[in-house]
Order: structure tokens, then C-alpha cells, then sequence
């Protein structure tokens, strides 16, 4: 069954896995494995330059390219309820926010109200302070998102932590920064948003993780990356998305967000980007 086929009968699947649960409605729909991808999002940070421009217009090229779902690193100077409405005049879905560890470590409870009223699934951590990349750092991080992370479970939405390259690094001990963190962290409340560019940079193996991992790789960062180590746009690259997404899928990834950090062109970054995406069937 194709993706679009499958949109048909993806609201009752969701009701089905959701009367099982003692969790939050919402928490519960995005662990259950038996729900693929069924959109693909882009994340706005990609966008920023537009963003700051013409929000409305913006929005409505992201959704007029085939984007169905969005992930915000910021709200432009609009209130939540504000911003919802907006996604809602052109069709698109917020699912996921970035918020710094200083956010959770403050009023971690008034972004997951903002959250709550942009109508997500995610909250996530994007990058961890530089005088925390150590193992005591780590540690400690990882204590405040197990806290952070069960505060989201309560409001009905799931927590996870976004990596860059340098998690793939070893301690002194031999130890992975990236293994440390999810061995510290509660699988049942701790998602990880696996960004497959970084991960490859940082010489991490995607699919060996995927296959460790599974059912905590909920969402991914999807962007491209050549041989030699450049940021490219979906299909410029020579990371395989036609294996790992599809596994992912099977694995419980929930959410596919294209990105790239530092487009020449942001519209023409994200049109290419989706283009490939549906090239390739994914």
C-alpha cells in the first residue's frame, strides 16, 4: 500500500493504538510502530531568511511544493494561536518545536502550553551548550531531559534530543558521546531525532543505530551530504535515503523533516529536496 493509499485508513489505526494506552492520547500515537510516514515536513530553520520576510508567504510555498507538516525553531514574533492559524489557512500541520536546554531548564511549562496550542506531537532539544559536551555534561543533560521529558509525556506530547557530528565522538574511555546519552536517557520518554546528515558526518552508521534503536528514532532531519563532507540538497548527495527511510519507517520513525542549515536558495532548496523524495517513491 502505497503512502497515499494509506491516508485513508491512517485515522483508524491511530484511534485503534491509542484505546490500548495508558499514556497521553498523543504520546501513545506517535510510539505506535504500526503507523508510517504518511507526509513529509520541512523544518523552518531552512527558511529563516524567508520566514523573517513573509511568513504567510512562505508558508503557502512550502505548502504549494507538497509539504504537509512543519517543524519551527522559533515563532517569528507571533503568539502560538496566532501561527496555528496561519498553518491552518494553507494546510499544513506544525509537529515539532526546537528549544534550548536553558528553555527546559527554565519555564519548560510554558513552551509545552505554546506547544499544546500549535497542536504538536514533538518537543525537541537541538544541541547541547559546548562546556556540556563531556561526560559529566552529558550526564547531567541527560538528567534534566528524562525530567523535561516526562513533564511533555504529561502534557500529551513526546520529548526527543536532535544530534550534530560531535556526538559521535569518543570520551577518553572509548566511550561514544551518542551512546552515553541514550544510555542515560529513558527510552520510554527520550526520543531520538536522528539528523542523517550529521550522523554520516560524525561517521556514524544510520541503519546500525536505526536497528539499536528501534522504535526511538521517531523523527529525522533528511538532508544530503557529498563524499567529501558538503551540505547538499536531497538527491545532490550520496547518502542511500531509498534504504534508511523505508527501514526507519518499519522501525517507527513517524516524522520525515527535510533541512538544509545553509541553503544559497531556501525556496529552491526544499523544492528540489521534496522532488527527489517523491522520485525516489519514499
Amino acid at each position: 500500500m502505497d503512502r497515499r493509499r494509506f491516508l485513508a485508513v491512517a485515522p483508524a489505526l491511530g484511534l485503534a493504538a491509542r484505546a490500548v494506552s495508558d499514556m497521553p492520547a498523543e504520546a501513545e500515537a506517535l510510539r505506535a510502530p504500526t503507523l508510517p510516514l504518511e507526509v513529509f515536513g520541512v523544518q523552518l530553520y531552512t527558511l529563516r531568511s524567508a520566514m523573517a520576510d513573509d511568513v504567510d508567504g512562505t508558508l503557502a510555498v512550502v505548502a504549494e511544493i507538497g509539504y504537509r507538516q512543519v517543524e519551527f525553531a522559533g515563532l517569528y514574533n507571533l503568539s502560538p494561536p496566532a501561527m496555528r492559524q496561519k498553518l491552518d489557512n494553507v494546510g499544513l500541520s506544525a509537529v515539532s518545536s526546537h528549544h534550548s536546554v536553558d528553555e527546559i531548564r527554565g519555564n519548560w511549562g510554558a513552551f509545552l502550553e505554546s506547544a499544546q496550542e500549535l497542536g504538536q506531537a514533538l518537543v525537541v532539544v537541538p544541541s547541547i551548550p559546548q562546556s556540556e559536551q563531556n561526560a559529566e555534561g552529558i550526564r547531567r543533560v541527560a538528567d534534566d531531559f528524562n525530567r523535561a521529558a516526562a513533564m511533555a509525556r504529561s502534557a500529551g506530547l513526546r520529548f526527543g534530543y536532535h544530534n550534530h557530528s560531535w556526538e559521535f565522538e569518543a570520551l577518553p574511555d572509548g566511550t561514544v558521546m551518542m551512546d552515553l546519552l541514550l544510555e542515560r536517557t529513558d527510552p520510554s520518554l527520550v526520543d531520538w531525532q536522528m539528523d542523517i546528515y550529521w550522523t554520516v558526518d560524525g561517521g556514524g552508521d544510520p541503519m546500525a543505530y536505526l536497528e539499536r534503536e528501534a522504535g526511538r528514532v521517531t523523527s529525522v532531519h533528511v538532508k544530503d551530504r557529498t563524499a567529501d563532507g558538503r551540505m547538499v540538497d536531497v538527491g545532490e548527495g550520496v547518502i542511500d535515503f531509498a534504504t534508511i527511510l523505508p527501514r526507519a519507517e518499519e522501525l517507527g520513525l513517524r516524522f520525515a523533516l527535510v533541512e538544509h542549515d545553509t541553503p544559497t536558495d531556501p525556496i529552491e532548496s526544499i523544492r528540489k529536496s521534496y522532488a527527489t523524495l517523491e522520485r525516489l517513491g519514499l
